[in-house]
């Protein structure tokens, strides 16, 4: 398979990988990077692009030349959500994306939409016993900045995949995770994810802002903390393996140590990413798997369709079946309505009616002279007896 580069976004670097697929595995032939200064991304969001084109101008000098380029980005501004899907065709399973997301926020943004088939649920004899599916969308103007700014800095924009996308690749590619239950976390500067995993599939993930000093056994603190929580679900989903090992990316100076609290803590195995022979570097490359996953995620080759939001982006207009009328309603849905109002006010017009035909009766029963004597004598009954009552027990 020819060469390709990918370029992963994060709030503090960019991280370029040159490599290709060669027959099962991966060989990544360069790696460089490049820090973004402060201020240029922020949570994913393109906060200074003249800052961010200075620096990925300075990534294609380290690379040597520009050319074609697949981007893979992150940040709280995308939304993603797992589901089960039937069997659907794509336009189908593109409007239950969109109306997914829709009830998450996204209603009346100017959003691009896309998805990726994922691994799914296991059978007990091992198969497949259904699928599932990755809902993808970012708001239109998120997307073209960073086109704008790979194309200003000399690189042709082919793809745009996420973080979460990537990751999913590589928890299915890479033998060591493949088909396990497990616990990622990944490090990006002050960005922790956590992902969880059960028999290969991905269940959910979590977001949180680093805010002890990166390289430090305190970092650790904080991420013990997600992990048992990712731990609490795992274990408490009656229809999926619990996790048994957790998995960190991106680890820095002292955080390493800090793999023993969670094994004490836990009872789980912890410890960086190992090193997988699926995914290999050339010598003098500079590359690592725990360093670059989610750059790497996306060199994997995979069967199954995976989310390009840059295509979603290309794309002139929604798929059939996903425009929003308007123009009017037709002209049945008045008939229909007015059908229904009819149907209403004769149930409600024959309530009325059957309504004043008991109270009629009611007030004949109780004007009848018979009955009102009858009601007459039992309340002086009533009387006397509660007299009689009283005399005996004065009497007593």
């Amino acid at each position: 398979m020819a060469k390709q580069t990918i370029i992963r976004f994060a709030d503090n670097e960019l991280t370029l990988l040159r490599g290709s697929a060669r027959g099962k595995g991966v060989q990544v032939d360069l790696c460089v990077r490049e820090a973004l200064p402060e201020g240029a991304m922020i949570n994913g969001l393109v906060t200074d692009a003249g800052l961010l084109g200075e620096a990925l101008e300075a990534l294609r000098q380290k690379a040597g030349a520009g050319g074609k380029a697949k981007l893979v980005i992150d940040g709280g501004q995308l939304m993603m959500k797992a589901l089960s899907a039937p069997k659907l065709t794509e336009k189908q399973l593109l409007n239950v994306t969109r109306s997914e997301l829709e009830e998450l926020g996204t209603a009346g943004r100017d959003m691009v939409y896309t998805y990726a088939e994922t691994p799914g649920p296991l059978a007990e004899n091992g198969k497949p016993a259904g699928r599932d599916i990755l809902c993808c969308g970012a708001e239109r103007g998120l997307l073209e900045q960073y086109v704008e700014a790979a194309e200003g800095a000399g690189w042709k924009v082919t793809a745009i995949e996420t973080v979460l996308g990537s990751c999913i690749r590589m928890a299915e590619f890479l033998p060591t995770l493949a088909g396990q239950s497990f616990i990622l976390v990944t490090l990006d500067g002050n960005t922790e994810v956590t992902y969880l995993f059960s028999g290969g599939r991905y269940l959910m993930s979590s977001r949180s802002r680093i805010l002890e000093p990166r390289g430090t056994t305190a970092v650790m603190g904080t991420v013990l903390g997600h992990v048992s929580t990712m731990q609490q679900f795992s274990q408490g989903q009656k229809n999926t393996e619990p996790a048994r090992v957790v998995y960190f990316a991106g680890l820095e100076g002292e955080e390493e140590k800090g793999c023993k609290l969670i094994e004490d803590t836990l009872g789980l195995a912890a410890g960086p990413l190992p090193e997988d022979g699926a995914v290999t570097g050339a010598e003098g490359s500079g590359f690592s798997l725990a360093g670059a996953l989610a750059a790497a995620g996306a060199l994997a080759p995979v069967k199954r369709r995976t989310a390009d939001l840059y295509a979603a982006l290309r794309a002139k207009k929604a798929p059939a079946g996903m425009e929003k009328k308007s123009g009017g309603l037709p002209w049945a849905v008045p008939i229909a309505l007015a059908a229904v109002l009819a149907v209403g006010f004769g149930a409600l017009l024959a309530m009325n009616l059957s309504l004043r035909r008991e109270i009629a009766a009611v007030q004949k029963f109780t004007q009848d002279p018979e009955n009102v004597a009858i009601v007459e004598r039992v309340q002086t009954d009533r009387q006397a007896a509660g007299e009689y009552d009283a005399a005996r027990a004065q009497a007593e």
